[in-house]
């Protein structure tokens, strides 16, 4: 099992208004996103990060602002029920739109946008249903062949704030090399990744199921021990950190006990 992400820090190089928090989480989503989707050069990372920037406010918003009556009735989007317009408005970072739209995700992500089309404003669902939006409307390509104003013109159907798309992609080729996906879990050792996938397992079948009351004991127990392990491996690792000189820039050590943390914490 791997964490994927982005750097934080780049992405708010590109967006400064970001909260850090943030910029962590959408870091996350995008990480997620970017390596589901071979979002994995240079290239292809700097002008994504501009145009979802751009389609999203600066990465201030998963759900378009206006109410989405506009789209009320509009055949071409598969918008064929009444209130489909509102129901199905923009959401996702790259906005989006349309019943169509949200039939097509729902199939490809085995998630209930339909149904449930809000769940495309949360994170990572909002990046990884852009990233398979991205795919499905052959992305990359334009990237690899440094089109930019085709990469717009697929994604807006116009030139539309084509300055803004410009100048954000500026910014993102300045710190290209940190946009593209790595593994945060790469830091760690083999026993703690063991523990950490062991949490992460238990915690998705207790979810699955709807909780810890609906699965079998064996489930929390094994949660509880994983959880119990990497709250020492903390402790361990924080005394020897602070026992030696420049203790914490050794072994990776501060993200480490970052990773256990919010693990043990979640």
């Amino acid at each position: 099992m791997s964490e994927w992400t982005i750097s934080p820090d780049a992405l708010k190089h590109v967006c400064p208004n970001l909260r850090h928090d943030d910029a962590v989480v959408i870091a996350r989503g995008l990480g997620e996103a970017f390596r589901r989707y071979d979002i994995t050069t240079k290239a292809r990372a700097a002008m994504a990060i501009a145009q979802w920037a751009h389609e999203s406010a600066n990465f201030s918003t998963r759900e378009e602002f206006a109410s989405g009556e506009q789209y009320e009735g509009r055949r071409d989007l598969g918008n064929t029920q009444p209130g489909d317009g509102k129901r199905f408005k923009g959401r996702g970072r790259i906005q989006i739109t349309g019943r169509t739209n949200y039939m097509a995700i729902a199939k490809a992500l085995s998630i209930d946008c339909v149904k449930q089309p809000t769940i495309l404003a949360t994170s990572p669902h909002s990046e990884i249903a852009s990233g398979q939006w991205w795919q499905d409307h052959a992305c990359n390509a334009f990237c690899d062949r440094d089109d930019f104003i085709g990469l717009t013109k697929r994604i807006n159907g116009g030139l539309n704030g084509l300055d803004d798309r410009q100048r954000l992609l500026a910014r993102a080729r300045n710190v290209a090399g940190d946009l593209v996906p790595r593994d945060r879990w790469a830091v760690l050792s083999d026993v703690e990744r063991e523990q950490l996938e062991i949490l992460a397992t238990e915690r998705k079948i207790a979810e699955r199921n709807g909780g810890w009351d609906k699965v079998d004991p064996s489930h929390l127990s094994l949660a509880r021990k994983a959880k119990a392990w990497l709250k020492e491996r903390v402790v361990a690792i924080t005394k020897l950190a602070e026992a030696e000189p420049n203790g914490w820039v050794k072994g990776g050590r501060r993200t480490r006990v970052a990773i256990m943390t919010q693990a043990v914490q979640g």
